[in-house]
């Protein structure tokens, strides 16, 4: 099965905020991860998938919900990518962290056969 360069990346880039979240012991539920996921909203199709998906990262958020959180990011399904796609906790990665983060995946990424 081709994994696309996106997959990937996304995966990649919530395993990396979920590794912060732990290390800093991080709680997901304040209201800079609620604005995000309030953009996310206002910009996402109204598909009935789509709105469950936020309804579900709704959830995940409002409870800090860290556990279904993993669950979410350790999925290899169609749900788990969109999932990742969806979610709201890039903001809690400054732009240093975002630009380490592009950096090494593009390394990772460039080096795959």
């Amino acid at each position: 099965m081709v994994v696309s360069r996106k997959v990937v990346r996304q995966k990649m880039l919530q395993v990396a905020i979920l590794t912060k979240i732990d290390r800093e012991s991080l709680r997901i539920d304040t209201d800079r991860v609620r604005e995000s996921l309030r953009v996310i909203r206002a910009n996402v199709s109204r598909d009935p998938l789509m709105l469950s998906y936020l309804a579900w990262w709704g959830r995940i958020v409002d409870g800090n919900d860290i556990e279904e959180l993993r669950a979410v990011v350790a999925r290899d399904d169609e749900t788990g990518n969109d999932m990742r796609n969806l979610s709201p906790l890039w903001v809690l990665f400054t732009e240093d962290e975002r630009l380490q983060f592009l950096e090494k995946f593009w390394s990772q990424w460039s080096a795959r056969p």
